[in-house]
């Protein structure tokens, strides 16, 4: 939720108002790139269980917002949900994943 305009840091664009709009772009990029991929074929695998399920969708858009954190925020150190089951290091400051998995996979 973005910052209220009668919080003084807020108004004086504070310290989270670089991440707040880094995370609005990324999630907008996302979007576009999920919108695109629900009308494509679907490249699905398992991690844990048959109920775990990866998409090439979540790896791209974890690439994308993993990436571009990185660009903007090189010191900090992310822990991606793929990333993490395929065998990345985890170092700190966790990102969320792209949720929706099994209910866009459903769609098809």
């Amino acid at each position: 939720m973005k910052p209220s305009l009668e919080d003084p840091a807020a108004s004086a664009g504070g310290p989270w108002e670089e991440c707040f709009e880094l995370a609005v772009q990324l999630a907008l990029r996302a979007g576009q790139i999920i919108r695109k991929a629900l009308s494509e074929e679907k490249q699905v695998s398992t991690k844990t269980s048959a109920a775990d399920l990866v998409t090439e969708t979540d790896q791209l858009v974890e690439d994308l917002i993993i990436s571009e954190m990185q660009k903007r925020f090189p010191s900090h150190r992310f822990i991606a949900e793929e990333a993490a089951a395929a065998g990345a290091k985890c170092v700190l400051t966790p990102s969320p994943p792209p949720h929706g998995t099994s209910e866009c996979n459903k769609s098809k």
